[in-house]
């Protein structure tokens, strides 16, 4: 099983939207650095990943592609 980063942040809480959109959509997600940056919040160069199923990938576009074209509609 290959996992794909699709998002990166130093915070989690920036993350949890998406990750939460796509698990209800059926995609299982997973944060890659999620404890070690609660551990070591003081290193600026460590971020949270949010990463998806590489046979997910295209499903996980067309969501964040229809979020991004909301949030345009938005303005």
């Amino acid at each position: 099983m290959e996992l794909i980063t699709i998002k990166k942040a130093r915070v989690e809480s920036d993350l949890v939207i998406l990750k939460s959109r796509l698990e209800s959509e059926g995609i299982e997600c997973f944060l890659k650095n999620e404890f070690t940056t609660q551990l070591m919040n003081y290193i600026p160069t460590f971020e949270i990943e949010l990463q998806v199923r590489e046979s997910d990938l295209e499903k996980v576009r067309k969501i964040m592609s229809g979020i991004e074209n909301s949030q345009d509609n938005l303005i």
